[in-house]
């Protein structure tokens, strides 16, 4: 197992992507390798999160007042309160998703509204040393999101994640706050294939400055040296 070592001035990294693409897994894998603090946003803790999958015009304003709270309360304390047993903070989101969503998401009056907040909330979170987008296409997306099978997702169309997934790319395009790398991970499987994974840390691993790019090669053609040792001619 592999550990992880970034450079002394990347104290924050920030994971993101549309919810499937598997941000919380990395965020979880990276910490554990790199001796990370792990802050993963509260979403499940949301009680408005089934209202608003289920009537979203509704319950859109105060699902996303209450993110908005949440990643604030949690992103503030998490920067002030930098625990001295850990070298890196590592987060499974990054504030500024909050007006992705909000964009999509509310009426005009109503975003409005939260951009007075949100823009007070913003000037008082630190920018990340280090952020990681993680990618896929909608029909992957939508998979992943069928396959993890919570029940507050059930209700989730796909025309809401492509929009969803629209807005993640046109933000990252334009993205210049931090060092930012983008991975594109439609042909992986860094969940159960071990060589995806190994593949994508050592990618992650060397922090450069700028907007990178990372396509991994086709992982359905691909057979890594670990799985030959395991014993298995598996082709993943």
């Amino acid at each position: 197992m592999r550990n992880l070592k970034f450079p002394k001035h990347i104290k924050n990294i920030g994971i993101e992507g549309v919810l499937g693409v598997g941000k919380t897994t990395i965020a979880k894998i990276i910490a554990e390798r790199c001796n990370g603090r792990l802050i993963l946003e509260e979403a499940e803790s949301n009680p408005f999160l089934p209202l608003f999958y289920r009537d979203k015009k509704k319950y859109a304003f105060q699902t996303q007042l209450w993110f908005l709270i949440s990643r604030y309360r949690q992103l503030s304390q998490a920067f002030v309160q930098m625990d001295l047993f850990y070298d890196v903070n590592v987060f499974d989101y990054i504030f500024a998703k909050d007006r992705i969503f909000a964009t999509i998401n509310l009426e005009e009056n109503e975003l409005a509204l939260y951009n007075n907040i949100a823009s007070v909330l913003e000037e008082r979170i630190p920018v990340l040393d280090y952020v990681i987008y993680l990618q896929a296409s909608t029909d992957v997306l939508l998979k992943r999101i069928a396959k993890r099978g919570r029940h507050y997702e059930k209700d989730i169309d796909e025309d809401y994640i492509e929009q969803l997934n629209q807005a993640y790319n046109q933000f990252f395009f334009h993205y210049s706050d931090s060092p930012l790398l983008i991975i594109n991970t439609n042909d992986i499987d860094f969940v159960k294939k071990a060589g995806d994974l190994e593949e994508i840390l050592n990618e992650i691993a060397k922090s450069l400055p700028g907007t990178h790019f990372f396509t991994p090669p086709d992982s359905k053609t691909k057979i890594f040296f670990d799985d030959k040792k395991r014993g298995s001619e598996e082709q993943i």
